[in-house]
C-alpha cells in the first residue's frame, strides 16, 4: 500500500508516518534543507500549517502561490 505525501518543492513535505508510535499522532513534516522533522501531529490539516509556518519564516514565499502536489511513496 502506498501512503499519500503532500510535497512543496523545494522547501519540504507532509504526509502520514507509518512508524509513528500508538498514542502519538500519525503525521510528519520535514523539510529538505534538514533544518526540521518532526512527527506527532495529530491531522494533515495541522501538519500542513506546520509546514506553511516554517516556509513564512523562513521568507519562502513560493508556499503562497503554489499548492502542494499529492505523491505516492511505497510503505517500507
Amino acid at each position: 500500500m502506498d501512503e499519500p505525501v503532500f510535497v512543496l518543492d523545494g522547501i519540504g513535505e507532509y504526509g502520514l508516518d507509518p512508524l509513528a508510535s500508538p498514542g502519538n499522532g500519525p503525521y510528519y513534516v520535514k523539510l529538505y534543507d534538514g533544518s526540521y522533522d518532526a512527527s506527532g501531529f495529530d491531522s494533515l490539516a495541522e501538519a500542513r500549517a506546520e509546514l506553511a509556518f516554517l516556509a513564512a519564516i523562513s521568507d519562502h514565499s513560493v508556499w503562497y502561490d503554489v499548492e502542494p502536489r499529492r505523491v505516492q511513496r511505497p510503505v517500507a
